[in-house]
């Protein structure tokens, strides 16, 4: 049986990463940060990353560990951060808002873009 590759979530809220968790349970274990208070920055890990940003103070989080050499998909449904997050080269913007079969075959896309 082959290992499963890790994937990161970082959500705070835990309502996206109970569907990744579902959606890809077959090929990916994942580890859930609802915050970075019990992080131990060991990012050579994972495979990839999924940070979900609901407010600054996430954005801010999702800053520390950009460019730390872990693919990284972004996800949030606030315009104003969207619009931030569209400007930062190297990250993968996902857009939540769609329906889970229209979510599920981008996120499709976008982890075996990076992994």
């Amino acid at each position: 049986m082959d290992k499963k590759k890790k994937g990161l979530i970082y959500d705070s809220q835990k309502c996206f990463s109970r569907f990744l968790k579902y959606e890809f349970k077959e090929h990916f274990s994942f580890d859930v940060y609802k915050n970075f208070k019990n992080f131990d920055d060991e990012l050579d890990k994972y495979a990839f990353m999924l940070f979900v940003v609901y407010s600054d103070q996430e954005l801010v989080d999702l800053l520390r560990i950009y460019r730390r050499g872990v693919p990284l998909i972004v996800s949030t449904l606030n315009k104003d951060i969207k619009l931030n997050l569209e400007k930062i080269e190297d990250i993968l913007l996902f857009d939540s808002s769609k329906i889970k079969s229209e979510m599920r075959t981008e996120l499709k896309f976008f982890i075996n873009t990076v992994i």
